[in-house]
């Protein structure tokens, strides 16, 4: 019998385990796109609320040069790639017509007010005055039509940072400059979630169709810092945008976004004074730096990243509902955290573990306990007597091998087998890739955009879909009928409960098995304050002061 005194992990098997793989944990972001969102035409239109602006400590002073840090160099400086080398740079150079932030809340930005209609076929908004791109040009109404008409430009459309946009802004039939302050939005049929599609439709300017990346010259935008210099593998250079629309706004003169080659000079060069400001990589780092009061740790799970488990489902007797459920009970998620996730991170069993998810349910956060007794019954259920497994991790993630690791002793317990193998990156993404994971049984993965609207997540994270998206090849048609319900449905209290009952449905499948959540987290020297992030979990240094 496997009591609660087992749940947690014995000295001796988190040594066994450490022992195995090393300290150094990397945590590395992993995101999806985004998708379609809502509108205004005709009908009487309702107000979109806005949030107040982060304060910034009296006591930080203006001026200054912010000096940050992560690893690795940027490969695209167009923040319709999404990409997650280059999230720290966005919202510094771009600007959207509204964000959203931590709680869901929407803030204006570009715009001044954004009106809904009712029936949910158009949107309308107002720009603010004095709106200037960095190379002095007026902004207007017709710059954002323009950025509308690139995602139907053949050209532009080769370009898979335009591409991912277009798929995002799909459900946008029109968008039409009346004056220009105003923009009108014409959608063919209703979206309820318009505001999550424009939190991801940054206002760029495309000057050279061959240079979308905006590789060969720096891009021009409307946010708070301008790009002057770039110098491969080294830094980027982003002094204060003097002509930014918001008054007195930024605080400092110049953001200097360091790369470094390698992620473990990160801390020694926080540590040296040499940045003020990193994008920490190894989880060990976070304990030492909390405990230092000369820096602040700060962690989020804003974009919704989660470190998950593909099941290959054409493979018996994965294929059973109840041999999932039981490799679900098998995990000890809250033994993990503590080890494998070094205490970042927050064990779920379901992918809308956040209050700022309409599927959110608070009895299905952690509805599966450790449980080896039940884990086992449900094997016997299912007609399984003894149980082989393969399941492959990669260096770049080595929480994934920690909680495998740690799996693996704890199913054996029940009679199953569990091998652990490790991979390079490449034949990582190979094995996720294949419907059938390259004949493998189980395989580590980080899914995002849990936080987003659940159209959003739905329409991006398509290995938890029930249909033909799936290319795992789960199906489940009442959970296709509410998905789609629900990416139409206007009122608000309707899709709540269609999504619940997919975070239910879900939850009792286990198509994907959901281990813990993956934080992005950031140290900065106690001098830093105002720093503030958007739902996409991306840094916003517009208030930032040293």
């Amino acid at each position: 019998m496997i009591g609660d005194k087992d749940k947690a992990l014995s000295r001796r098997q988190f040594l066994r385990i450490s022992a195995i793989i090393g300290t150094g944990l990397v945590a590395t972001a992993c995101g999806a796109a985004a998708t379609p969102t809502q509108a205004p035409a005709g009908a009487a239109p309702t107000k979109a609320p806005a949030a107040a602006a982060p304060t910034v400590a009296p006591t930080a002073k203006s001026g200054g040069t912010f000096n940050y840090a992560e690893g690795g160099d940027f490969n695209n400086f167009n923040p319709w790639n999404f990409g997650a080398v280059n999230f720290e740079m966005y919202n510094p150079v771009f600007s959207r017509l509204t964000w959203k932030d931590g709680d869901g809340k929407i803030n204006y930005d570009l715009a001044e007010s954004m009106e809904v209609a009712k029936d949910g076929m158009g949107a309308r908004a107002k720009l603010r005055p004095n709106i200037k791109w960095h190379d002095g040009k007026d902004f207007s109404a017709d710059d954002f039509v323009n950025t509308f008409n690139y995602m139907h430009d053949d050209v532009l459309l080769k370009d898979p940072s335009v591409l991912k946009m277009s798929g995002l802004a799909k459900a946008v039939k029109e968008v039409k400059a009346t004056d220009k302050s105003t923009i009108d939005f014409v959608f063919s049929n209703p979206i309820p979630y318009f505001t999550d599609v424009l939190d991801y439709w940054y206002a760029i300017r495309i000057d050279n169709k061959e240079d979308a990346l905006f590789l060969k010259k720096p891009p021009v935008g409307t946010g708070p810092f301008k790009m002057a210099e770039w110098v491969p593998n080294q830094y980027a250079r982003f002094p204060k945008n003097d002509t930014y629309f918001v008054k007195d706004q930024p605080y400092i003169n110049e953001y200097l976004f360091k790369r470094l080659e390698k992620a473990e000079t990160l801390m020694p060069n926080l540590q040296s004074g040499g940045v003020s400001g990193i994008l920490i990589t190894s989880m060990s780092d976070v304990d030492p730096l909390k405990k230092d009061a000369n820096y602040r740790v700060d962690s989020n799970t804003y974009a919704g990243s989660i470190f998950n488990i593909i099941v290959n489902l054409q493979k018996p007797p994965l294929d059973k509902k109840e041999v999932r459920q039981a490799l679900s009970y098998s995990l000890n998620r809250e033994g993990m955290v503590p080890t494998a996730f070094f205490g970042v991170s927050d064990p779920i069993v379901t992918a809308f573990y956040s209050p700022s998810s309409l599927a959110y349910r608070q009895d299905l956060v952690m509805p599966h306990k450790f449980d080896l007794d039940k884990a086992g019954k449900l094997l016997d259920a299912a007609g399984v007597k003894s149980l082989e497994l393969t399941i492959n991790t990669t260096p770049n993630w080595p929480q994934m091998k920690l909680f495998c690791l740690i799996w693996q002793q704890d199913l054996a317990k029940i009679k199953v087998k569990l091998t652990v193998n490790e991979v390079e990156i490449a034949k990582f993404y190979d094995i996720g890739a294949d419907a059938k994971l390259l004949g493998n049984d189980l395989h580590p993965w980080l899914n995002g955009r849990t936080t987003r609207d659940p159209a959003t997540f739905f329409s991006t994270q398509t290995n938890y879909r029930g249909g033909a998206l799936n290319k795992y090849l789960w199906k489940n048609d009442e959970l296709e009928k509410l998905v789609a319900a629900g990416a139409t449905e206007l009122d608000p209290e309707k899709r709540k409960a269609t999504y619940q009952r997919c975070n239910e449905i879900l939850v009792d499948e286990e198509p994907m098995i959901s281990v813990a959540t993956n934080p992005r987290i950031w140290a900065f020297s106690k001098n830093v304050t105002g720093v503030h992030w958007d739902l996409n979990g991306n840094m916003m240094i517009d208030t930032l002061k040293l």
